[in-house]
């Protein structure tokens, strides 16, 4: 398994992954849906990848994860983390996330946030487990979805030493 940021060109290794987050996930889970993503066209797809950092995970030459960066927020958000059904459970989503930290690190940030829709157990088990920590501040979803979803912050300072993920190609 390796990780490695996406480099601007590489939208269609964008577009493969978000679209197999998007069919594997219940409808909701992220802020457009798969019928919606699949009707893009390569400009659409070139200013999504454009708005985040994004790191991919690969087995061989499969794409099987990703986790993204907003970098216009301070602290940076993470945002578009999924792993696909096959890699789950092999520290795929503990890579993707140590990029991100690692990435932030680096660059002097502080902090990283991020934020988890409520009930969503099984990401929250995963960002304590990173080190994130809940700030107590909600809010909704979006504006037409009334579901909320929870802060979480990490202090880079202090947040536990992260393995260095793989480079892979690229």
């Amino acid at each position: 398994m390796s990780v490695r940021q996406l480099g601007g060109d590489e939208w269609m290794v964008a577009q493969e992954i978000r679209l197999d987050a998007l069919a594997g996930s219940p409808p909701g889970t992220f802020a457009t849906t798969y019928e919606v993503a699949a009707q893009w066209d390569e400009w659409q797809w070139r200013q999504w990848v454009g708005t985040r950092l994004l790191f991919v995970a690969e087995n061989g030459d499969r794409v099987v994860g990703c986790a993204g960066i907003i970098t216009e927020t301070e602290p940076p958000t993470v945002v578009s983390v999924w792993v696909n059904p096959c890699a789950r459970g092999q520290g795929t989503s503990d890579l993707l996330l140590a990029a991100t930290i690692n990435w932030a690190r680096e660059l002097g940030h502080h902090h990283l946030r991020l934020c988890v829709v409520v009930g969503n157990q099984h990401a929250e088990r995963l960002y304590l487990r990173t080190g994130f920590t809940f700030t107590g501040r909600e809010q909704r979803c979006a504006d037409d979805d009334p579901r909320m979803e929870r802060e979480m912050v990490i202090a880079l300072a202090s947040a536990p030493p992260q393995p260095a993920p793989s480079q892979g190609r690229g």
